[in-house]
């Protein structure tokens, strides 16, 4: 089970958390020095000391994401994830263009990471829940959270016909995932491609205007294609700054 879930358009907080991300963690060079550094403070345990450290810190951290401010400041999380990318909708040099006055912007997920990542940080580090865990899970949950979140809009499979919504009257309605804006040393392999961003009018949109719009987006799909590296690299400096 995911994270979060999307609900009427919405990314929300599940409550409940599936483990695989943990488990995938401690299983890394940072996830198994933490584990090592609870172990080393335990005593004997007869099935061993880093079996009960990673049972304690699994138990820790699901009780301290499940917690009221927990489940607050994952809600919180979303948001500013969502709003980061609505943002980026006003950022210059972003490939755009208008369907029926109306602006279609792509957004690159490598961009919208950086961004969001600053602003979830701060809102984890304000709960109590996760204020006092070590640097380590602090990292873990940032990073886990933010993916999280994403694959939630992802899953959710939005189109213009279905949007995800976004603040200030966007929707997010379309995803790509292998389109390699920047190095992915820098990026980061999960952040990869871009979202496509759409300003909805006040009015629902007549069958003429969404197929317009799957139009717009598969005429910017094929126009960033032909981009060089260079040109993509200096969009998202530009878009950033």
């Amino acid at each position: 089970m995911g994270w979060f879930k999307v609900n009427d358009g919405r990314v929300l907080c599940n409550g409940q958390i599936s483990r695989d991300p943990f488990d995938a963690w401690i299983a890394t060079r940072e996830g198994s020095a933490a584990i090592a550094a609870v172990a080393a403070g335990l005593r004997f345990r007869l099935l061993g000391k880093r079996r009960a450290a990673r049972r304690q810190v699994w138990r820790e951290l699901t009780t301290a994401i499940r917690s009221e401010q927990g489940r607050a400041a994952l809600q919180d999380a979303a948001d500013i994830y969502s709003r980061c990318i609505t943002s980026l909708a006003y950022a210059q040099g972003l490939p755009r263009t208008t369907v029926d006055l109306h602006r279609l912007v792509l957004v690159p997920r490598a961009l919208i990471a950086a961004r969001a990542r600053a602003g979830i940080s701060a809102r984890l580090s304000q709960c109590g829940a996760f204020a006092n865990r070590p640097p380590a899970e602090r990292s873990f949950l940032l990073e886990t959270v933010m993916a999280q979140i994403d694959d939630a809009m992802r899953q959710a499979k939005p189109t213009v016909h279905k949007p995800l919504k976004g603040s200030d009257g966007w929707a997010y309605i379309a995803v790509d995932t292998r389109f390699q804006w920047v190095d992915l040393y820098w990026s980061g392999e999960r952040w990869a491609g871009h979202w496509f961003v759409y300003e909805l009018p006040p009015a629902r949109l007549s069958r003429g205007s969404r197929s317009a719009i799957e139009e717009a987006v598969g005429g910017l799909r094929e126009s960033v294609g032909n981009l060089p590296r260079e040109r993509r690299q200096a969009l998202v400096q530009l878009a950033a700054s």
